[in-house]
């Protein structure tokens, strides 16, 4: 059991929940975790097998009078070979949800009680069968929507992220070990280390831990995604490139300037990073009421973008119009496309104060690899993918920043001539900052604001 989380988290008691999503399906599951899971199913569960570890038997639920419930599959985990790390009762049963809610009725007769969101995976930590590294990964396996997002969550769960960690903070332990042995026996004359060569170890340290910050800004688009803004005067074809990203005809496209009157979204994603496209309203002056509001909610939306698309017509020269919206995005981060490229009026001028606009035929499909690739350059996508260790969320990056800092600080003083005690304060505040990362020491806080986020049953 991690030191000091037991007295956070109770584990004491036995817990129950169903694991399965609310509603009606062919199969419903309860879990049980807790030092009862066994009795319980001795008490409640009828079968012509005795139950036995990671052994699934068929047979029948009973109610406290002996009354059949369901005809249910149980399956009992011994402690410590559990995900929990204590016994764990799974239930598998039709998916009613009556039949799921009395089945968690009679256990909670015999004393166990519901499990909190995310409790399950909590014990997990708190008995050392993961840290919270790897459970904040759990959540994110849960919720992911695109394959990367899967595997980059995966590979958290299998420690990449921790393990990539471990040698640096090892040798910060190494590095305070050193000190505390210079101060405690500096009465016996035995000489403090020598202050280069520790300035260069935690210099190495904060290193490893900077290679891990710079992993965040890659794994936070990951984790949250990028909001894309599709603007331009009316009738550039803003909706048709839309409806090619998304690739389904989501926006209604015609000939007729100012069709889109509203902003239209839809998610996709590229290379595994989760995109969510705006359709916006042309951006002109406008007496029509609902294409004005229209085109106020572009403004919105601008405001709110990572990215903006400016679409160009190709087929005409810029005009007043498209100089006035490029001048509206000239500070936002944007990427300026060409439009109209498989018409044979196509002129493609070039574009004031763009180097490299993107010509593309939203209707034919043409240029739009290089536009893709034009926004894979922004995203700063790596052509050989997510790399074993990344970090994606900011827990995490707070955590590993203060660790940085405070080597950062410590080195600092270590090479202006500050006594190692002073500089050891620093090694143990970085060090606290890493213990709280994988949750070896975390407070009560930190722990509600992340399993409030989990499912209930996981």
């Amino acid at each position: 059991m991690r030191e000091g989380l037991e007295k956070v988290v109770p584990t004491d008691d036995t817990i129950v929940a169903i694991a399965t999503p609310h509603g009606r399906s062919g199969i419903g599951v309860v879990r049980v975790s807790g030092g009862q899971s066994e009795s319980i199913a001795n008490r409640l569960f009828r079968a012509q097998t005795s139950l036995a570890h990671r052994h699934s038997i068929p047979g029948h639920w009973m109610d406290a009078n002996g009354n059949v419930i369901d005809e249910v599959v149980a399956t009992l985990f011994k402690a410590p070979q559990t995900y929990t790390g204590e016994d764990i009762l799974e239930i598998s049963a039709h998916g009613n949800p009556l039949i799921l809610d009395r089945i968690v009725g009679t256990i909670l007769q015999l004393g166990a009680r519901r499990a909190t969101a995310g409790e399950f995976t909590l014990r997990a930590v708190v008995n050392g069968k993961m840290d919270l590294i790897q459970a904040e990964a759990v959540r994110s396996f849960i919720d992911a929507q695109t394959d990367e997002q899967a595997r980059t969550a995966l590979l958290q769960i299998e420690g990449a992220l921790s393990k990539k960690m471990r040698p640096a903070k090892e040798k910060l332990v190494d590095i305070i070990a050193r000190m505390e042995a210079g101060i405690d026996f500096a009465e016996d004359d035995v000489p403090p280390p020598n202050a280069a060569e520790i300035a260069e170890d935690i210099r190495q340290v904060d290193d490893a831990l900077k290679e891990l910050q710079e992993s965040y800004s890659y794994g936070k688009l990951l984790s949250e995604g990028l909001q894309m803004a599709i603007v331009g005067k009316p009738n550039v074809g803003k909706s048709s490139l839309f409806n090619r990203f998304v690739g389904r005809d989501r926006a209604i496209v015609t000939n007729v300037p100012g069709t889109t009157r509203d902003v239209v979204s839809e998610s996709a994603s590229l290379d595994g990073v989760p995109l969510t496209f705006f359709d916006t309203a042309g951006l002109r002056e406008t007496e029509e009421v609902v294409e004005r509001i229209g085109v106020e909610r572009t403004v919105e939306t601008l405001s709110a973008a990572d990215l903006v698309l400016f679409v160009l017509d190709g087929s005409a020269a810029m005009d007043d119009l498209d100089r006035n919206i490029q001048a509206r995005i000239e500070k936002t981060p944007h990427i300026t496309i060409i439009n109209k490229c498989d018409l044979t009026q196509f002129t493609a001028a070039v574009v004031p104060g763009e180097t490299s606009p993107i010509r593309v035929s939203a209707k034919t499909g043409e240029g739009f690899k290089d536009l893709q690739n034009a926004i894979r350059r922004f995203l700063g996508i790596r052509p050989e993918g997510v790399s074993t260790a990344i970090m994606t969320n900011a827990r995490q990056f707070e955590s590993i920043s203060g660790a940085s800092r405070a080597l950062d600080k410590g080195r600092t003083s270590l090479l202006e001539g500050a006594p190692q005690e002073m500089v050891l304060l620093d090694a143990y505040e970085a060090l606290s900052h890493l213990n709280e990362l994988t949750g070896e020491v975390v407070a009560e806080d930190i722990l509600g604001r992340i399993f409030s986020t989990f499912c209930i049953g996981k």
